[in-house]
């Protein structure tokens, strides 16, 4: 028999952090990206959320290693919008057919 999965809906980003750092998994939804996997854009959000001072503008950011421009893009407009509006509300309101529900969970 399967294990069932307990999937989280934190309400604030230091929350959702907390737990993706002890690998749990997370109530999320699907961005864009050309070819990076949806938890390696979260992964950068939570780098992101984890230094605290997230910038306004993506633009000032450095280039990530991995993530192109969209997607490094994306990763910040998650950690900046999860800091302000908490976890929880974010996940809500970005939920749409065009951006379905998921799960992410940090790899192992």
């Amino acid at each position: 028999m399967p294990e069932e999965i307990t999937i989280h809906q934190p309400n604030t980003a230091k929350e959702a952090l907390a737990l993706w750092d002890e690998g749990k998994t997370l109530r999320a939804f699907r961005v864009n990206s050309e070819g990076s996997s949806q938890e390696e854009i979260y992964a950068a959000a939570f780098d992101m959320i984890r230094d605290t001072n997230v910038a306004p503008s993506a633009a000032k950011l450095p280039d990530h290693k991995t993530l192109n421009k969209i997607e490094h893009e994306s990763a910040h407009s998650i950690a900046f919008v999860a800091m302000r509006q908490g976890w929880s509300s974010m996940v809500q309101a970005h939920i749409h057919p065009n951006s379905p529900e998921i799960t992410i969970r940090k790899p192992a």
